[in-house]
């Protein structure tokens, strides 16, 4: 009798046990492959740390005294480069609103109509984004496809 309390042949019994082992060994495959994983990388982090320590004991041998970068070094940099994008990042904002200055003067001077305030810019009514269907060209015709009459 199984675990389930049915009767099984032996048949039956052997592809259970045979099911069963299939699944240890898979089980087993899955932990030697992550043990081997673990420490594939135990020995790069060693060998990446023995790199860094040669390179600073080689810099140490050429100068004398040992460089170091630290955290401080890296947060000053990084707030130096987010500065430089925003002075970066306002500068061309202020670029683009000149440009559209200069096409607002350009226009009202074509119109000889008043220039356009800020105020009335702002007055005016959003744009409407409502879908304009479009009718569809027949292009056909321009390259000689004939078209066949349906037959329904």
């Amino acid at each position: 009798m199984n675990g389930l309390g049915k009767q099984e042949s032996d048949e039956e019994r052997l592809d259970r046990l045979e099911r069963e082992e299939e699944e240890k060994n898979a089980m087993q495959e899955l932990e030697t492959k992550t043990l081997d994983a673990k420490r594939e990388m135990a020995v790069a982090d060693a060998l990446d740390e023995i790199r860094t320590r040669n390179a600073r004991n080689e810099r140490m041998g050429k100068d004398g005294v040992e460089v170091t970068v630290t955290r401080e070094t890296i947060d000053e940099e990084k707030q130096r480069q987010e500065r430089e994008d925003e002075e970066a990042a306002r500068r061309a904002f202020m670029r683009r609103q000149e440009a559209l200055e200069e096409v607002i003067e350009d226009e009202d001077d074509a119109d000889n109509a008043p220039p356009i305030t800020k105020e009335a810019a702002l007055a005016m009514p959003p744009p409407s984004f409502k879908r304009v269907v479009k009718k569809k060209k027949d292009h056909a015709a321009a390259l000689g496809i004939k078209k066949k009459p349906s037959l329904v």
